[in-house]
């Protein structure tokens, strides 16, 4: 593989850094609770909902058609901004009709959010395996620990500024045109990230044989770790994603939030996600990055369970799941990333592996976000009041979805990776630091109020 100059690296992953900073205020408004409001607007039923949910990880298994791609064009730069380009465009569709406060069909909604979707499963594959290898390995953890806090922020400060205009909009009576404007929006902050990728250097990669497309399906999956790895994968996004279409549903109809009210709950898990991942960054770096997966998984199954007890009168298990969010996911989510990078690390199948990863995930969350929008408009009427708590259909996919997050731990627990500290061990660095850092705040406060006697060390 030709190498870059530290200078060339360095301003690579400055160039990735705002970058991302677009890409991310392209995702937040062209996502999240604008997707889900436009299509409530649209009378999109419970099943619809995850319909629209399932559509991006159907269309994963086109991720395969990226190494393919690659060895056509001949270059991932050039492939990466014409799908990223094309791709962030597509909603460009809508904002006509939105801004003329027109409702357009269910239909042309669907179609739009599967053809960007479709285009940008394989940039997305292509920027993995480029990012892959421009970051340096032993920087892997702070390099995106740092990025995704940076954007992180960004796009929590990004939602909350979009949520109180759409909710004044809405006020007026111009919820579509709110919406027009979050996508439009979305569109050319989306191009003006693809631009800049123009200014982020390409490693070129090591010259591959020609490979068979068996050998591109099934290659990586030779690799013991890599296969337990996919395993995991499967079975948590089969099983622990199955209420993912549903929470922001469940906070607009039934606990009756706000735009402005979901993007403080979205900036108190990016504000505290800000600080963990940079700690959790510099834990990869030291510990490892299987540690820090399985440490962070081992308490995810919490997040759902706490849904249950939420009502439009008692938010605080809202707020208390956004704080894990910015502690617990910030983790699990680096950790992952970065244990595939450690894993993905045979540059013949560079792409299949990040391919692989995406097909194994999507196909998972695809059939449970079909399994979830069944359930969920099935027991549409449900309600059930239990210890002063009334539980409707949504509630029935969180329980589900948390005992499995916790049921799916052992397979993660059977992944190895090289060089990586046990789980144990970080358990009693960190416990033994926390301690250290707790009696040492101890001992400053009573020097500061004069309460420590003079002979005690």
């Amino acid at each position: 593989m030709s190498s870059l100059t530290q200078p060339e690296i360095k301003r690579g992953l400055r160039v990735s850094i705002i970058e991302g900073a677009f890409a991310m205020v392209y995702a937040t408004l062209g996502g999240g609770m604008f997707l889900t409001g436009l299509a409530l607007w649209l009378g999109a039923n419970s099943f619809q909902i995850a319909l629209i949910a399932a559509i991006p990880p159907l269309v994963a298994g086109f991720s395969f058609l990226s190494g393919y791609l690659v060895r056509r064009v001949g270059s991932r730069k050039k492939l990466l901004i014409w799908s990223a380009g094309i791709g962030r465009s597509v909603f460009a569709l809508l904002v006509p009709f939105l801004l003329l406060r027109m409702k357009v069909s269910l239909a042309l909604f669907f179609a739009t959010v599967a053809l960007s979707s479709l285009i940008m499963t394989v940039a997305g594959t292509v920027w993995q395996s480029w990012i892959s290898d421009l970051v340096p390995e032993e920087s892997r953890g702070r390099f995106f620990g740092l990025r995704n806090a940076i954007h992180g922020i960004l796009g929590v400060t990004t939602a909350y500024a979009a949520g109180r205009g759409m909710d004044w909009l809405k006020a007026q009576g111009y919820e579509p045109v709110g919406y027009g404007l979050a996508f439009g929006l979305a569109v050319i902050f989306g191009l003006v990230s693809t631009v800049l990728l123009l200014r982020q250097p390409e490693v070129e990669p090591e010259h591959r044989p020609q490979l068979s497309l068996r050998q591109t399906l099934l290659g990586p999956l030779r690799e013991p770790q890599f296969s337990k790895l996919i395993l995991f994968l499967a079975v948590w996004f089969l099983t622990g994603t199955l209420a993912s279409p549903f929470y922001i549903v469940h906070l607009m109809k039934n606990l009756h939030f706000s735009f402005t009210a979901i993007g403080v709950y979205s900036m108190i898990g990016g504000a505290i996600g800000m600080l963990f991942q940079l700690l959790w960054g510099r834990a990869i770096d030291r510990f490892g990055s299987r540690p820090v997966t399985v440490l962070s998984f081992a308490f995810v199954g919490i997040c759902p369970l706490l849904w249950l007890f939420a009502t439009p009168t008692f938010y605080l298990p809202i707020w208390v799941d956004a704080l894990l969010n910015g502690v617990i996911w910030t983790g699990g989510s680096l950790g992952l990333w970065n244990l595939l990078l450690d894993l993905a690390d045979d540059p013949t199948h560079r792409e299949s592996y990040f391919a692989i990863y995406s097909v194994v995930t999507g196909l998972g969350a695809f059939v449970a976000s079909l399994l979830s929008g069944v359930i969920a408009q099935v027991m549409h009427n449900f309600r059930l009041t239990l210890f002063g708590f009334e539980f409707v259909n949504y509630d029935v996919l969180f329980l589900a979805a948390g005992l499995s997050r916790f049921a799916c731990l052992p397979l993660l627990l059977r992944v190895h990776e090289r060089g990586s500290k046990s789980v144990p061990h970080v358990i009693k660095v960190v416990s033994a630091l926390g301690v250290w850092r707790i009696n040492r705040g101890k001992d400053m406060m009573l020097d500061a109020l004069g309460l420590r006697s003079r002979g005690q060390p």
